[in-house]
């Protein structure tokens, strides 16, 4: 009997790309193949794209290189969204056996066992129209999240948004939504598999259920609070976590939801990418700085111990630094706890490609660190206000690599560092209750419940 053709499959970019790799590799397990970590020698290796910012892109291309030298015979597979927009220029990449855009992920098993391409590369896309239907295929699905303790359940993909510096609606095609009966039976074969939490994930989340409402077969049109209402329904075994949502698209049903839950992390992600009214028009984005601060404001009002967090675009076109002030002066007086920054990177087909007033690269440097600044003053400020609370911490891992203690996230997403007597208890996938007792602004330390 021949030995099983071994898989290696690396991942850039968000939580739905996360999803589409551990579908891809229970796939080609199923298949009869064997999935080993990257970048171990194997005989093909999968490597799934991100191309939101020019850095994942050069990211991509170094992680192709890493695999052709890993196995210079090895069949190297490259998909995903920067496969999907930018494939002839992947295509040129030195060791590329095969170019798959998004719709063509459900048959990445079929293209290992072709095997290598004689001396060419064959690039398969199909091209994911912003507004039309045609980004990763919904039947594409995942019972596990490889070695992960937290599992991302995709509950939709695609976006109908026009931000104008996005290049992803082009990436994953228009919005499409998986129905409620469907997301509910993924979820009972993620929590047979043992996940402690889960987290629901699309592209643009909040758009969920919107691509129903001309569906005959639907007596209603789902939202996303159907989603969170089916979850307090079933009451699963498990917690759930919500990965990213609009600061427009925070409903007062929602947030009564969040008030009341048992099931529902006390986490939210809002991207608000500039804190500037005039930034965010010419981006595109539908909310104002006012929108977005009365959001904040009220779920840290109403929720207990509630972590926000959000995303923010340095440099965007045109950005003063009046504009980048108004940015910094919204975010320090808000109670945010985290940031994510990023420096405004052109993606070719977007409209703020072509947009006058280009920031140059050293301002743009010293924004973000900037911005980095704020974003470790504002973890250090919301961490030392948890001290003496109590948490209920994931285990994600037994042994920290740096403390030699177990570590894991809080519900309300805080990494923590755990001390207890029963190092049982502190197994990975553990669900355990500590009480935090200090912080040095990156982590905190808690004590387990004995």
């Amino acid at each position: 009997m021949s030995k099983a053709l071994k898989v290696a499959i690396t991942t850039l970019g968000c939580k739905a790309n996360q999803y589409d790799s551990s579908a891809i590799g229970e796939a080609l397990a199923d298949g009869g193949l064997e999935i080993v970590a990257f970048p171990k020698r194997a005989d093909a290796y999968v490597i799934n794209t991100c191309t939101v910012t020019s850095k994942t892109d050069y990211q991509s291309r170094k992680l192709i290189r890493r695999a052709r030298r890993a196995n210079p015979e090895a069949t190297v597979i490259v998909t995903g969204c920067y496969a999907e927009v930018s494939s002839e220029e992947v295509g040129r990449v030195e060791g590329v056996d095969y170019v798959l855009g998004n719709p063509k992920k459900d048959e990445v098993l079929k293209y290992i066992l072709m095997g290598r391409p004689d001396g060419t590369t064959d690039i398969t896309t199909i091209g994911a129209e912003p507004g039309v239907p045609g980004g990763v295929p919904i039947t594409l699905r995942a019972r596990k999240s490889s070695e992960r303790t937290r599992a991302n359940i995709k509950i939709q993909d695609g976006c109908d948004m026009r931000c104008t510096y996005c290049i992803i609606p082009a990436a994953r095609g228009a919005s499409v939504s998986r129905a409620p009966a469907d997301v509910a039976r993924e979820i009972d074969a993620f929590v047979e598999s043992g996940y402690k939490e889960l987290v629901l994930t699309g592209i643009h989340l909040g758009a969920y259920g919107l691509d129903m409402a001309e569906k005959t077969n639907f007596t209603f049109t789902p939202t996303f609070t159907t989603i969170l209402r089916l979850i307090e329904r079933r009451a699963w075994p498990c917690r759930f976590r919500i990965s990213s949502l609009d600061p427009d698209e925070v409903t007062d049903e929602m947030i009564e939801i969040l008030k009341s839950t048992k099931s529902i992390c006390n986490h939210m992600h809002l991207p608000l990418q500039s804190g500037s009214a005039g930034v965010l028009k010419r981006m595109g984005r539908r909310y104002t700085p006012g929108t977005f601060s009365g959001v904040v404001e009220r779920l840290y009002k109403e929720i207990p111990g509630v972590s926000i967090g959000t995303d923010i675009i340095a440099g965007f076109p045109g950005e003063t630094d009046f504009e980048f002030n108004e940015t910094c002066a919204l975010v320090e007086r808000l109670p945010l706890s985290y940031l994510h920054v990023f420096p405004y990177s052109a993606r070719s087909g977007t409209p703020a490609s072509g947009y006058k007033g280009r920031v140059d690269p050293q301002t743009i440097k010293a924004r973000c660190k900037r911005l980095r600044e704020l974003d470790a003053s504002k973890r250090y400020d919301f961490y030392k206000g948890l001290v003496g609370k109590e948490a209920t911490v994931l285990v994600e891992t037994a042994k920290d690599r740096e403390s030699g203690l177990p570590k894991g996230k809080s519900g309300n997403y805080i990494p923590v560092l755990l001390n207890a007597s029963e190092s049982a208890l502190l197994r990975k996938n553990t669900m355990v209750n500590a009480r935090l007792t200090g912080t040095d602004g990156a982590s905190m330390t808690a004590t387990v419940f004995e």
